[in-house]
């Protein structure tokens, strides 16, 4: 049985959502993505037996996750949500004792 490997992807132009779908594409059906920081940035431990993200793939999901980003974008706009809008939160205000 073969050694799962993990190893660290920057975040930066990679959308979570993208690369959770996409990952077992590029490194096997046994490969598991999650959110990570390493050395104070953000980014991506990948958990996987086969072959390592390739920069050519990288890229790929930094392209595939721009359009994911522009498509959820207009879904937005077309809509009347108002997406950073304040949810009231029914909390109880702690007081000193």
């Amino acid at each position: 049985m073969a050694v799962a490997n993990s190893y660290f992807v920057p975040g930066y132009g990679i959308s979570r959502a993208v690369i959770q779908n996409e990952i077992r594409y590029h490194c096997g059906p046994d490969a598991i993505v999650r959110p990570y920081t390493f050395q104070g940035r953000d980014g991506f431990l990948i958990t996987t037996v086969g072959p390592p993200l390739t920069k050519a793939q990288i890229d790929d999901l930094k392209m595939s996750s721009r359009e994911y980003e522009e498509k959820q974008s207009r879904i937005a706009n077309e809509s009347s949500v108002f997406v950073n809008a304040p949810i009231s939160i029914n909390q109880r205000i702690r007081r000193g004792q």
